[in-house]
């Protein structure tokens, strides 16, 4: 089919249509969406839309985009909001760039956007801050809403340490977190079978959720989260 044939067909579709093309095709691997772009002038036309990139699904691309297509669908999706993208470019920013004020900034654009991941992750670098950023930190974390439901917690918590140790596998860290020194003393609850060991390359040891995180007030499991989150810094931590 030529270059023609395409725009001419590309051209008939109403502009709704070429959007979620685009988004799919972007959704779907950096060279696509390249390679639709390419394909006709109604649909490099359409590619400057923000609100394409602002829903475009990042589960396919790479973490760490090392690909210069993949690197500029990143940016295209950052500037216009993505949550996945904010909190991408926020843990690049804060663990690997050194630019933890920056990383900071995008890791809760992404939070207010409800991004699961970056609601866990800014909330609890908060946490390890310490002080009044503690308390604000475990008001974010909050959000999540773990309370009523121990699976729920489970299911959510494991999700956030599974994504966060693959990213973490997948670039250069050059930046860690001190544990926080503050540890709640209301709780009454049994915490004893939360896991608290170092991390080790087995995902099925400290870095899962225990099925028994429902029995320990909040302030007390996200403390002891915050632990294991340094501690998985540690073990990625280029010296």
């Amino acid at each position: 089919m030529t270059s023609k044939i395409v725009n001419d067909i590309a051209r008939s579709l109403p502009e709704d249509m070429l959007s979620e093309i685009l988004k799919h095709a972007a959704s779907n691997s950096a060279a696509d969406f390249v390679n639709a772009r390419l394909s006709c002038k109604a649909f490099r036309a359409a590619s400057n839309y923000d609100q394409i990139f602002q829903n475009v699904s990042m589960e396919k691309l790479n973490f760490v985009p090392w690909r210069r297509s993949e690197k500029v669908l990143q940016k295209r999706c950052e500037a216009a909001q993505n949550a996945e993208a904010l909190y991408r470019k926020g843990m690049m920013d804060c663990f690997s760039l050194r630019e933890s004020e920056f990383g900071l900034h995008c890791l809760k654009k992404a939070a207010e956007k409800g991004h699961v991941e970056a609601i866990y992750t800014y909330g609890i670098i908060l946490i390890c801050f310490g002080g009044e950023l503690r308390e604000q930190g475990l008001r974010i974390i909050s959000s999540l809403d773990l309370t009523n439901s121990s699976k729920r917690r489970t299911r959510i918590v494991t999700s956030c340490r599974l994504k966060t140790e693959n990213f973490l596998s997948n670039m250069w860290v050059y930046a860690a977190l001190t544990e926080p020194t503050r540890i709640s003393r209301s709780c009454d609850g049994d915490i004893r079978e939360r896991p608290n060991r170092s991390c080790t390359s087995s995902e099925g040891q400290a870095w899962e959720a225990s099925k028994n995180v429902g029995y320990c007030c909040d302030p007390c499991f996200w403390d002891g989260e915050a632990t294991l989150f340094c501690s998985l810094l540690r073990k990625y931590l280029i010296n």
